[in-house]
């Protein structure tokens, strides 16, 4: 059984995900119900990453430069670390939009993630946010003063 194929985002995706564990929990379903827990995960992982992949090919469709097919992974790596968290994702190009967030902003800090005023969301790219090192630089030359 093919258990996300009528899915058109990734959220609905979720939600399904969340429903179909509920009803297969092992606990619920007994021994049937871990095969199919399992089928299920690996379904729901084959469907982000050709939604994904979707996204990627269809985003740079008019583009000049297109990313090679490693540079995906590590987008997918962490879009697998935070698709369970109680919040709204929208992917776009290679920038990830955590919405209704505030619960989980710790979790999405530690993978690299910062917060955008301007969209009111927690952002990826998966490079960190310009200036970021630069204020290190600061704090380190503050510190070699104080030191001299």
């Amino acid at each position: 059984m093919d258990y996300f194929s009528h899915c058109q985002s990734v959220e609905e995706a979720k939600k399904h995900y969340r429903e179909l564990l509920i009803q297969y929990h092992p606990d619920h379903a007994g021994e049937e119900g871990e095969a199919i827990t399992k089928e299920i995960i690996s379904q729901f992982n084959i469907f982000l990453n050709g939604f994904m992949s979707h996204s990627f090919n269809s985003y740079y469709e008019d583009k000049e430069w297109k990313p090679g097919p490693d540079a995906v992974t590590p987008f997918q790596e962490v879009l697998q670390k935070i698709i369970h968290l109680d919040c709204s994702i929208e992917i776009i190009g290679y920038w990830i939009y955590c919405f209704n967030s505030k619960e989980v902003r710790e979790q999405l800090k530690e993978l690299g993630f910062w917060f955008s005023g301007k969209h009111k969301a927690w952002v990826y790219s998966g490079k960190p946010k310009k200036g970021s090192q630069k204020v290190e630089k600061e704090k380190e030359k503050h510190a070699l003063k104080a030191v001299v």
